[in-house]
């Protein structure tokens, strides 16, 4: 697979498509993609994360003001209409929800607690939390599976793709990866490495971001220090013997939050940036480019505070990327759109 093909091959050509000497080799210029508004929400609402379900709908985690399950219905349906947004739920014990992973046919853990933007986490006030959409009378409440009273800042969440009742859970404070198995509600520190602790000693600095596990490998993005990481994982979740951190890319962003690999079982990771207002697609080798929010800086409109990403899961729209935000420091956030059609070949 290789950027810069379909019908984007003459603008590299014409830009001279790497980027100038001295800066980062595997740099490309950036090209905005066709995007499109899926949904907004009130100033101070912050979206934090994001799942789709079988049947296409987007299930959406909300950081502040509080922790809410958001549905978004049909939302392919955007390009012409804003699709039908309802609220699941709201968890009144805790302040935040943030990653959400599928652990079975529509059932989802959604990790959460208390954390605030300027004293972070709170250590004693985490847990794991499930729902399923498969109930009768579709009246799905959210049941606590396990507290993890030594947790401090559960972040991104991502299910084994084998073991699919095994949830790893980014702790983006202690530097590290719990392992909770749903059915017997028994959890463990799935691995522990330098390069997953925050940047500085601060309570609100923050390391290992989003994490995934992708054709027998754990990635994950470092908030912090902006590099993405990958090592190599076993089918039950844990580090292969004698396995090694090695890092895809360092990438010339301020920060990096979540990302997801696609479409369909692409190798091309798409990477939300945070507050520096950018997705880039990362290649298997380190080459990137940004797809949206091109002009960066805080004026970026498209993707403002991008949080995480997800490709959907219907025939309309299995090639568009929906990028969750915060949505900066002027709007509320929001799900926006990508069309990656024609961008990449497989």
């Amino acid at each position: 697979m290789r950027i810069s093909v379909g019908y984007f091959v003459s603008f590299f050509i014409s830009h001279a498509a790497l980027a100038s000497p001295g800066s980062d080799p595997h740099q490309f210029h950036s090209v905005t993609l066709p995007n499109h508004e899926v949904t907004q929400f009130p100033v101070g609402t912050w979206i934090e994360n994001i799942a789709v379900r079988a049947n296409g709908n987007l299930l959406l985690t909300s950081l502040t003001p509080n922790a809410s399950l958001y549905e978004v219905l049909d939302p392919a349906c955007a390009a012409s209409r804003h699709p039908k947004v309802t609220r699941r739920f709201t968890i009144a014990s805790i302040t935040s929800l943030l990653g959400i992973a599928e652990t079975g046919d529509d059932v989802f853990a959604l990790a959460g607690g208390n954390f605030t933007t300027t004293t972070g986490g709170v250590k004693g006030t985490w847990g794991l939390w499930a729902v399923d959409f498969t109930a009768k009378g579709h009246n799905s409440k959210p049941k606590l599976i396990t507290p993890i009273p030594d947790a401090v800042l559960l972040n991104g969440a991502t299910s084994v793709p084998q073991r699919r009742k095994i949830v790893l859970i980014a702790d983006s404070a202690l530097g590290l990866v719990w392992r909770v198995d749903t059915v017997t509600r028994k959890y463990d520190i799935a691995i522990r490495v330098p390069e997953m602790k925050p940047g500085s000693s601060s309570p609100t600095s923050i390391g290992i971001n989003g994490l995934h596990i992708h054709k027998g490998y754990l990635y994950w993005t470092n908030l912090s220090t902006t590099t993405f990481y990958k090592i190599r994982f076993t089918k039950e979740g844990y580090p292969a013997r004698g396995a090694k951190v090695e890092t895809v890319v360092k990438l010339s962003a301020s920060r990096l939050d979540d990302f997801i690999f696609g479409p369909g079982k692409s190798n091309t990771a798409w990477v939300a940036t945070n507050s520096d207002n950018r997705v880039f697609a990362v290649e298997p080798n380190g080459d990137n480019i940004v797809v949206a929010g091109g002009g960066g800086g805080s004026d970026s409109n498209e993707v403002p505070g991008a949080t995480a990403c997800k490709f959907g899961r219907t025939r309309r729209d299995a090639k568009v990327l929906y990028v969750t935000t915060s949505g900066g420091s002027t709007q509320g956030g929001k799900v926006q759109g990508i069309d990656t059609t024609g961008f990449l070949n497989s």
